[in-house]
């Protein structure tokens, strides 16, 4: 006789069953729960028979219902990003640039599980976790690993920020490497920004001030004793405005830019015929609000030519 296996609660099943569905699907985790969270809040009451069905008490209305399978929807999507992390430091981010920013130093073989750690107390803050919604995405994706060589072989404002002002010596993978780990280190800029009674959805993403991110960097930093200081710095400075703030690194300003564009990838989007490319389109309209969000206008047109030229 085969054994009853045992399942989780209707509740936890439905849950796991919305982040499943071809919507979402392709989207990472945190995107799949921002989008679920949506559905809740725009279409809860239409949503009072299926909260029965799932034995919710539905007798003062949706809100209370809606707020137990949004807790289901959190505990699904925090257990998907655990594998997602795990996977992406495991095999996606190499560090290897260490050795050309540490004097030849190879990191730690400690510096990853500080990075997980870091990662997950970012996901445990409301800001933080919506900031690192956007990073992993970019960080899973390829959007990194797609336009730095492409900028490399131009020459123009990304390398010469990076290599002529910045002075970095590192390969184009080592700096898609590092730019993965400035987008990761991102949301912890956030743990210490108090949020509201409902988080914006701009909160994880607009622009800090210089004196605030250098008055928590030690304590960040702490967190991570195997990452030298100077690493860690430049994934706070990436949520510095530009050009309000000067002298933010170019890698920082980079970081910020792939974060912003993690926040809005969608893999399964179909483009309609004539339409502009999903990257190319996003690249258009943040080149024009460039100054709003803080962010390099010179880079983001030279990533909406090379998303042009190659059809992205």
């Amino acid at each position: 006789m085969r054994a009853v296996e045992s399942s989780p609660d209707p509740v936890s099943r439905f849950a796991s069953r919305l982040l499943q569905t071809p919507a979402l699907r392709p989207l990472a985790a945190l995107q799949k729960e921002e989008q679920a969270a949506n559905v809740l809040r725009i279409n809860g009451p239409q949503l009072l028979p299926v909260f029965s069905s799932l034995g919710l008490d539905v007798s003062r209305g949706w809100r209370e219902p809606a707020a137990l399978v949004a807790r289901a929807i959190r505990a699904e999507a925090d257990r998907m990003m655990g594998a997602e992390v795990a996977d992406l430091l495991s095999s996606r981010l190499m560090l290897s640039f260490f050795p050309g920013l540490t004097g030849g130093r190879q990191a730690p073989a400690r510096a990853k599980d500080e990075l997980r750690a870091l990662i997950t107390r970012a996901a445990a803050h409301p800001v933080a976790r919506n900031s690192l919604a956007g990073s992993l995405a970019a960080a899973l994706s390829d959007i990194i690993d797609k336009y730095i060589p492409q900028a490399w072989e131009r020459k123009k404002s990304v390398y010469v920020e990076i290599t002529r002002v910045q002075k970095l010596t590192i390969s184009p993978a080592e700096l898609s490497d590092l730019t993965r780990f400035v987008v990761l280190v991102r949301p912890a800029a956030y743990l210490y920004v108090t949020p509201g009674e409902t988080v914006d959805k701009d909160v994880g993403y607009s622009p800090l001030q210089e004196a605030y991110v250098q008055k928590i960097l030690a304590s960040i930093a702490s967190q991570a004793p195997s990452i030298p200081g100077a690493l860690i710095n430049m994934g706070l400075r990436s949520t510095l405005g530009f050009p309000g703030s000067p002298g933010v690194e170019a890698v920082s300003r980079l970081g910020a830019i792939m974060a912003m564009r993690g926040r809005a990838l969608s893999p399964a989007v179909v483009v309609d015929r004539g339409a502009d490319t999903p990257d190319k389109s996003w690249f258009n309209v943040q080149r024009r609000n460039a100054r709003w969000h803080g962010l390099d206008g010179q880079m983001l047109d030279e990533l909406y030519t090379i998303a042009a030229e190659n059809g992205w």
